[in-house]
């Protein structure tokens, strides 16, 4: 009799667990499509408010950083190592904060991300259009090592190329096999560039209305982000205490 109400109980705690844990996948997925938003955001207003760069990622920046060695071009050469470095030190904090501090990287993440909004808005319109983007390299950077994915998927939360790539071939995937696991998949990266994407079109509005000053608009989906990533772990803690104590 004791065994089968100690089996009842555990199995309640079980089912309890699961279905947190489902939940906590949701709310990760949510805060990942939040912070693809923010590099949608970033991307386009790079695009848009200074000469069609793009700052999120580095492919673009090292092939220019060729043509201009190879073009004894010093000056521009030097500013894209500048970027170059930028981008590598983001990337390498990410690394050694979580070694060497107690600081909760999403939440460094995010400042950065912040702060990257404010200065881009404050910078003088006649800077260099690649100088302007060194906020944004390293913001980006930071981001891109942080946020890595949700739902046991890897996905960039700054870029598009290998999110479409990985939507592409599950899709095809489902088409051939039917088997409905590769939806799932599907669905991950098809929001995670529906929502990079939206990301953009805010970037759009925000530029064709206010030029630079429009990065103050990126802090609506980064200040919905940080509200999911601060409530995430609470509702947690509290509904496993709940159950606990109803197992007790």
């Amino acid at each position: 009799m004791a065994f089968a109400i100690s089996k009842q109980i555990y199995l309640k705690i079980e089912k309890g667990d699961d279905h947190i844990m489902i939940k906590k996948n949701k709310k990760q997925r949510s805060i990942h499509y939040g912070m693809a938003s923010v590099g949608g955001f970033l991307g386009g207003f790079a695009i848009l408010s200074h000469q069609d760069l793009l700052a999120n990622a580095q492919t673009s920046n090292l092939i220019s950083l060729a043509i201009s060695i190879l073009g004894r071009n010093p000056f521009q050469a030097v500013l894209h190592i500048g970027s170059l470095l930028l981008y590598m030190l983001g990337l390498s904090l990410t690394v050694l904060i979580p070694k060497y501090t107690r600081w909760n990287l999403r939440l460094c993440s995010i400042t950065i991300d912040a702060l990257c909004l404010i200065v881009l808005a404050i910078l003088p319109r006649t800077l260099e259009d690649f100088i302007a983007l060194y906020p944004i390299f390293f913001a980006l950077a930071f981001q891109w090592n942080t946020f890595k994915g949700a739902d046991g998927y890897i996905a960039s939360s700054i870029f598009s190329t290998n999110n479409l790539r990985q939507f592409t071939t599950s899709l095809t995937e489902y088409f051939c096999d039917r088997d409905r696991n590769h939806l799932h998949k599907t669905s991950f990266y098809g929001g995670t560039l529906l929502f990079f994407h939206i990301g953009v079109a805010i970037s759009y509005f925000a530029c064709k209305s206010l030029g630079t000053a429009g990065s103050l608009a990126g802090l609506l989906p980064l200040g919905l982000s940080l509200f999911l990533i601060l409530t995430e772990n609470t509702k947690l803690r509290k509904k496993l205490t709940s159950l606990r104590q109803k197992a007790a």
